[in-house]
């Protein structure tokens, strides 16, 4: 006895074409967050402009600092020793004298570039840190990644209201030292210190290591400072 074959609907594709569709459907709804996530990530990158501009600025300004430096005591070191060597009439001893002088300034303007230069260091070592955090942020870890930058903006935050304790501890105990301005902060707290008590050294200081950027400003800060 021969059993009859089902009768066909007269659309064989069918179920291979509603599966079709229900995968493509499950793949879009499995990617719509991660689009999203990624969007959200692509906003909060584009708001981290002044997050490397700082540091960087930093580490530029301390390079030309130092160079200027470096120029000009070994300038003045040069011109001393031409100096002694044009001298017909300056004893041995006093040659002497003049040169042991200025290899002993060449010997602090070292001592000064090896600390400049852990400094240095310091700072491009803060940029590299920032850089990788930068890098690290992905749809996978978005959760991790804003957990830190809530911190850092908490700790910006209360640098800004000069809770300045609380903003080191914050920073040292979330281990983000490096992604947060301390030291920035810190100088202007010296400044802030420092008028309250109604002296203007450190702030004409700080007026005389960026005189290019307050001319950029406009600003009559310094002026005001002279006139005090």
């Amino acid at each position: 006895m021969e059993i009859d074959p089902p009768a066909s609907n007269g659309n064989p594709s069918a179920p291979a074409g509603s599966a079709a569709v229900a995968a493509v459907a499950s793949a879009a709804a499995a990617a719509a967050p991660a689009a999203s996530k990624m969007t959200q990530l692509t906003e909060s990158l584009k708001l981290e402009h002044q997050f490397l501009r700082v540091p960087f600025e930093h580490y530029k300004k301390s390079i030309r600092a130092n160079h200027r430096v470096v120029e000009k005591e070994v300038s003045s070191v040069i011109s001393g020793v031409g100096e002694v060597a044009d001298s017909a009439d300056v004893s041995r001893d006093e040659a002497v004298d003049r040169l042991s002088s200025l290899v002993s300034r060449l010997q602090g303007l070292k001592r000064k570039l090896e600390e400049e230069s852990r400094t240095e260091h310091l700072q491009a070592q803060r940029c590299r840190a920032r850089l990788d955090h930068l890098e690290s942020a992905d749809s996978e870890n978005l959760s991790d990644w804003n957990n830190t930058r809530l911190k850092r903006i908490l700790v910006d935050y209360m640098l800004r209201m000069s809770y300045y304790d609380t903003a080191v501890k914050l920073a040292e105990t979330s281990n983000i030292q490096d992604l947060v301005d301390l030291d920035v902060f810190q100088e202007a707290k010296r400044v802030i210190d420092a008028l309250q008590n109604k002296e203007v050294g450190p702030a004409l200081a700080w007026c005389a290591e960026n005189k290019a950027r307050l001319k950029k400003s406009k600003t009559k800060w310094s002026s005001f400072l002279h006139l005090r």
